[in-house]
Formats: structure tokens, C-alpha cells, sequence
């Protein structure tokens, strides 16, 4: 539906233009007639149409004027003029103006519908264009957030992820930029610690939206999902600031965001990296970030820069890192042993250098959170696990704790792989006895378990036992034998109904698999006597 506004000073010239709008337009309303630029001002505001039609020359505020005073309120509307005046000065301001026709009384019925028929059709390509931007827009809203997560789990895995990390760079266009990463911790100090880290994750969860907002207005940079109850942010500077200028402006950032979130969530503690101008140091300001935030554990303060630490810093290690790399890749391989071992191991480093039981407990809940992370449907009893640690009192039980969580997820995990692995069989089989006589090629079958053709082939060959064209052999000979059974077809009938073309390759390939030729087997089966040999 489209609203068009008429303006004339002449009554007959209202009304034949509005006879002329009813009778060729069913989707065009007149929704109001101006006698006056004033009054066409007036009514173009209330009433907000689409088009106004309008003549030149009337008392008062001329049709020109009108048209300037609407394009301050309305910078949508589309005009058409209808002048008996062709004066050169006053086409050149209507275009200025960016009056879509200007039309000469007395003007033809079928000029004015072309022309209103044009300006419809430019109606309709900005409606379009306005409805692709927004539609755009929503999928923008949807599709950054998903690569921004991409972009902050980059920066913390253990793994060397350069080229990942460059080529996130490109897309967010961040060549000529330096970043830092600042660690925000949702944790109230005085309300348990470590034991409020799971209510705090939950109540994090229910204002990310509100905490994304917050950053994004404050500062151009690149946020997190969040990860239990932290949320890691990677800020983006201009290359060109020194670097006094970005700490300052770093803390003031994290004094700003705390302030902004105070009164959402309470305190929160903010551990920054340092800026560096390529952004695969980006890894390398993350643990920083982390080193920082972990100082601030036993200190009043709620906000430190790394090169504000008394003590002078060193890149320890990080233990997601090693649970990367000692234990999750071990679960993956379904190798429990070796992850009990490194887990042992990581243990007792974990516990020789925190100096808390809650420090302890901590690394424990972030190996808990890593698999949850990677395979929740098998970590069913991941509060109950998380319980258990915060109430452990001793770090022998502590160890039990977790050694028993190990164990238990291993065997999840193994129970799931195996489930897995006999499904993708049992589907490669059904497909090789549905299409045996077709021709088969490897990336065929292994497009319908939906694995990439080098993985399923020796998949295949491990979980069975055999590689799957020998399977598929074996489908066709037990077929071409209940032909020779049960039928009087020729060898070179049986041939192409098991699926091969050529019946001397198969004649051979028969007496390969069952030692011999068709006409043998045939007067074997049927001789009562000797039907006993098969």
C-alpha cells in the first residue's frame, strides 16, 4: 500500500487527479488534498505519505518552498511536480530538490500514470534495498558473535594456531591494529570464593547480552563467550599510541566496565594483558591477562595491568593449556591410561606450585569445564563433579575426585565412540547390500557416513577388519551363488545383476573367492552328492 498527498490550487485539478490515481492504482490511497503549500506542509506531516504531487505556483508558500520545508521532516517522500510554468530555473531547483518527475499542465492521463508508476517502482527497490540491509543486519547480529568466540577460544588454546589466528585478523580487519586482552573475572569476594564460581557462572550467563552491549559501547573490541564464570575480551587499539597511553587507557576501560556492571552484578575482577601490534601475540597478552587476574585473588585491588605487578612476571604455564595437550588429546585417542598417568603427573605439578587448596581446586574445575566443553553429553554429573571438588577438604581426596571423574568420562567416552563406529558400519553395510549392483566408487560410500574418503577407507578397514571392496566383493559372490542356486541364468546374466560388466573378470574373480568356476558350482549344487562340499 502506497499514501500519495495532492496539492493544487485549482479544486477541478484535485479532483482530476485523484479520478485519474482511483481509477489506474488499486494499491495507491489518496490520503489527503492541499489546497496550499502550507497546507500540504502540515498534512505532509501528519500523514506521512509516500508521494506528494504538487503543483508549483499557489498562494502563499509555493509548491518549491513546500518541498524544501517536508524534506527536513521527511527525507522518504518521493514528488512529483505539475506545473504550467516551464521555466528552466525552476526544473533546475526541482532537481536539486530530487523531485522524481516534472510534469507539464496540461498533463496527459497517461504521462501521469507512467510517472506515478515510476516513482511506485522507486518506492519499491528502497523498501527492498531497506528490508535486504536490516535482513543483513540480523544475520551480521548472528553470524559475528559465533566468529568473535572463534577468534577469543584461537587466542586460548594451547595449540599453534598462527595461521587461524591471521586469518581471523583479516576478516576482522584488524592489520593496522594492536590489542590487548583483558580477563574479566565475575567472582564476589566476599561471598565464598571459589564455591560462588557456579552461581556466579549462571548469573554471568543470564546478563552476557547486557555485558557485550557495555563493552561494545565503550570500546572497539572483540568479546568472548563466556567460559564458566570469566569472560575474555580482546581490545583493539590504534598502533599509532605509545604505551603508557594504552595502559592508562586499559585501566580506564576496566574501571569504567566495573562501574557500568556493578550495579547488574556486583564486583568483578579485571587481569590486562599487554598490547602487542601483531595478534598472534594476542595468545601471548591472554596469559598475562591470566597471570594478572590470578594476583588479584589475594589482593582488595579489582583491576591490574600486568606491568602494574609488583613481582616481576614470567609466562608460567598455563594448565588449560597442558590439559590441552596432556589429557583432552588423550581422550580423544580413548587412551585412559596415558591420561591417568599425565593426569598423576599434572597433579602433583598443579599441587607443588598453588599454595591454596582452592588454587588446586580451581585448575580441577577449569579441567572439568574443558570437558564439558568437548563432550557434555557424556559429563552428565558435571555439578555434582564440580560439587564434590569445592567440598573436597584434603587433596587426596581431591585427586580421588577427579581420578574417578576420568575414569568414569573415559568409559563414556568409549561406550559413545563405540556406539559411533558400529553405526557408521552398520550404515556402510546396508548401503553395500541396497546398491551392490552399482558402481561403487570409495567416495560414494563415504559420502553417505558423511566422512572424508581417505579417513573412511582406513576407518573402515580398522573397525572391520577388512577394506570395504572386500566387503563389497563378498556381498556380490553370496548373491551370484543364490543366482546359481536357485535359477538357470547364464554366467554373463548372473554377471551383471551382481554388478559386474565384464563376465570373464568375474568368472575369475568367482573361482578366486570360492575355488570354483561357475559351471562347477552350478553341477556341485546341483548334484545331491556333492551339494555337501558347500
Amino acid at each position: 500500500m502506497y499514501r500519495i498527498l495532492i496539492v493544487d490550487d485549482e479544486p477541478i485539478a484535485l479532483d482530476s487527479v485523484e479520478y485519474i490515481i482511483k481509477n489506474n492504482f488499486k494499491g495507491l490511497e489518496v490520503s489527503g488534498r492541499a489546497r496550499s503549500g502550507r497546507e500540504a506542509v502540515e498534512k505532509a506531516y501528519n500523514l506521512r505519505p509516500d508521494i506528494v504531487l504538487i503543483d508549483i505556483k499557489m498562494p502563499g508558500i509555493n509548491g518549491l518552498e513546500a518541498i524544501r520545508k517536508i524534506r527536513e521532516f521527511s527525507r522518504d517522500v518521493h514528488f512529483i511536480i505539475i506545473s504550467a510554468y516551464d521555466y528552466f530555473d525552476y526544473a533546475v531547483e526541482a532537481m536539486n530538490l530530487g523531485v522524481v518527475e516534472y510534469l507539464l499542465k496540461p498533463v496527459k492521463e497517461a504521462k501521469l500514470v507512467e510517472a506515478i508508476q515510476k516513482t511506485i517502482n522507486s518506492i519499491d527497490q528502497t523498501r527492498r534495498r531497506i528490508s535486504q540491509e536490516l535482513e543483513l543486519k540480523e544475520k551480521l547480529e548472528i553470524i559475528v558473535p559465533t566468529l568473535e568466540n572463534g577468534f577469543i577460544h584461537s587466542i586460548c588454546m594451547y595449540e599453534d594456531n598462527t595461521e587461524e589466528l591471521i586469518n581471523f585478523s583479516r576478516l576482522f580487519e584488524l592489520e593496522n591494529l594492536s590489542g590487548y586482552v583483558m580477563a574479566i573475572e565475575f567472582v564476589e569476594k566476599e561471598s565464598g570464593g571459589l564455591q560462588n564460581k557456579i552461581s556466579a557462572s549462571v548469573r554471568t550467563q543470564n546478563h552476557y547480552v547486557d555485558y557485550r552491549d557495555i563493552l561494545k559501547s565503550l570500546c572497539q573490541c572483540i568479546v568472548g563467550p563466556i567460559m564458566l564464570n570469566r569472560l575474555i575480551v580482546y581490545v583493539l587499539v590504534s598502533s599509532s599510541a605509545d604505551s603508557f597511553s594504552i595502559k592508562a587507557y586499559a585501566t580506564r576501560l576496566a574501571k569504567d566496565f566495573s562501574d557500568r556492571v556493578r550495579d547488574i552484578f556486583g564486583e568483578v575482577s579485571i587481569g590486562i594483558g599487554r598490547c602487542y601490534l601483531d595478534v598472534v601475540n594476542a595468545k601471548k597478552s591472554y596469559r598475562e591477562a591470566m597471570q594478572a587476574l590470578q594476583t588479584l585473588a589475594s589482593s582488595k585491588e579489582t583491576i591490574l595491568h600486568i606491568d602494574d605487578m609488583m613481582e616481576e612476571y614470567h609466562d608460567i604455564p598455563d594448565y588449560e593449556e597442558k590439559f590441552e595437550r596432556d589429557i583432552y588429546s588423550k581422550a580423544n585417542l580413548g587412551d585412559l591410561n596415558s591420561a591417568l598417568v599425565s593426569f598423576d603427573t599434572l597433579f602433583e605439578q598443579i599441587a607443588s606450585s598453588e599454595s591454596t587448596l582452592d588454587g588446586i581446586k580451581d585448575k580441577c574445575i577449569v579441567m572439568v569445564v574443558g570437558f564439558v566443553k568437548r563432550w557434555g553429553n557424556v559429563s552428565k554429573d558435571y555439578y555434582k563433579v564440580l560439587s564434590d571438588i569445592m567440598t573436597a577438604d584434603d587433596k587426596s581426596k581431591l585427586k580421588n575426585i577427579m581420578r574417578l571423574y576420568l575414569e568414569k568420562t573415559f568409559n563414556e567416552l568409549s561406550i559413545n565412540r563405540r556406539l559411533k563406529i558400529n553405526s557408521i558400519i552398520e550404515k556402510a553395510d546396508r548401503y553395500l547390500e541396497e546398491n551392490y549392483t552399482e558402481d561403487i566408487t570409495l567416495e560414494d560410500i563415504a559420502r553417505v557416513v558423511n566422512l572424508s574418503p581417505y579417513y573412511f577407507s582406513r576407518f573402515y578397514k580398522e573397525a572391520s577388519g577388512r577394506n570395504f571392496i572386500d566387503r563389497l566383493i563378498a556381498i556380490r559372490i553370496e548373491k551370484a551363488k543364490y543366482y546359481f542356486q536357485n535359477t538357470d541364468l547364464s554366467l554373463k546374466e548372473v554377471s551383471g545383476l551382481v554388478g559386474y560388466q565384464d563376465p570373464n573378470y568375474f568368472s575369475k574373480l568367482f573361482k578366486k573367492m570360492t575355488g570354483y568356476t561357475a559351471t562347477e558350482y552350478k553341477e556341485y549344487f546341483n548334484d545331491p552328492t556333492k551339494r555337501n562340499n558347500f
